[in-house]
């Protein structure tokens, strides 16, 4: 694995924050979300001068955000934005002019997932108080279409809404995959043809034992100096954090856990179509490494480079292009 190409968070990006989406649009730009932030990010101009700011404050306007999250390509070249901070999807043109707003019904939280059908749905994977369900699905207008996909285990309603959801990714015909944190499964889900209806998984791989569930554990309460009840998160408990569909019908899972030393470390697994894949899965693991370096991968390109971003030990995040040497 090699960095092709990095725009680093210590100069090309300092002007922006934390980095909550990343994707190339077909005109070869590569967006960058935070959260009220989209910054266009010209890779054949190392110096940054074409580099454009789509929109850089919170606001109601075409196009402003509230908090941007996740960030997705659209089966018709136009980017969409998760505002989480709205419950919408904003749409632009590749060029960055804002399209339309598509307000959805509910809140989906802690978002883990976002991906376009090759229909045009939305769909956002994560929890929501009222639903068992960890995939939600939408259509161009924002109407729910249905829910599936069981959610996180745990006692108490807020643990299971923080815990529940998992890395998707859809393919050209029309199906999607996705992978649960805990216990690790990575399923694909095909669509009725009639766009509705409830759709059909089919298990790509499933290791339960690598993934302990966090249950409530996701919720970290304590009494501050004051003697005040507090309520935290911990959000570095074992998951998957990435999935693709790469080509050959293999496919790649990234997992973050915390290493030996207590230091986040990063989980590579690559699974290949195999006849012979215990429990009726489809693919059987061929290769698992951890990678030295703790990337948080964010979109696989149209050439099965990966975009994805580092942290240094200021937390300073630097954006990456990766190049597999997969055999």
């Amino acid at each position: 694995m090699a960095e092709v190409w990095v725009a680093d968070g210590n100069t090309r990006l300092e002007r922006i924050g934390d980095v909550s989406g990343v994707a190339e649009t077909p005109l070869g730009t590569v967006w960058i979300t935070t959260y009220s932030e989209i910054l266009a990010v010209d890779p054949s101009d190392p110096s940054g001068a074409s580099d454009v700011m789509i929109t850089q404050r919170e606001g109601d306007g075409p196009g402003e955000l509230k908090s941007a999250h996740r960030i997705a390509i659209m089966p018709d070249g136009n980017v969409a934005v998760h505002d989480l901070g709205r419950d919408a999807i904003e749409v632009y043109s590749p060029a960055g002019k804002p399209l339309r707003r598509v307000q959805l019904p509910f809140s989906v939280q802690w978002v883990k997932g976002f991906a376009i059908l090759a229909s045009g749905d939305f769909v956002l994977s994560g929890g929501v108080p009222w639903l068992e369900s960890a995939i939600h699905r939408f259509n161009a207008t924002g109407e729910h279409l249905g829910s599936w996909a069981d959610g996180a285990q745990a006692e108490e309603w807020m643990a299971r809404v923080v815990g529940t959801g998992g890395a998707t990714h859809a393919l050209e015909d029309g199906s999607l995959l996705y992978s649960s944190g805990a216990p690790h499964s990575i399923v694909r889900y095909e669509f009725p043809p009639a766009g509705d209806g409830e759709p059909v998984g089919r298990t790509v791989s499933e290791m339960p034992e690598l993934l302990d569930a966090p249950g409530d554990d996701v919720l970290v309460k304590g009494v501050d100096d004051e003697g005040v009840r507090y309520t935290s998160f911990n959000v570095w408990y074992p998951q998957s954090h990435a999935v693709f569909a790469l080509d050959g019908g293999r496919v790649l899972n990234a997992i973050r856990r915390e290493g030996e030393k207590g230091d986040l470390e990063t989980v590579w697994q690559l699974f290949e179509p195999s006849h012979e894949a215990p429990d009726g899965s489809t693919h059987a693991l061929v290769g698992e490494g951890i990678v030295s370096v703790p990337y948080r991968l964010w979109s696989l390109c149209d050439n099965g480079e990966i975009l994805a971003t580092r942290m240094d030990d200021l937390g300073v995040q630097t954006v990456v292009r990766l190049r597999m040497n997969v055999k």
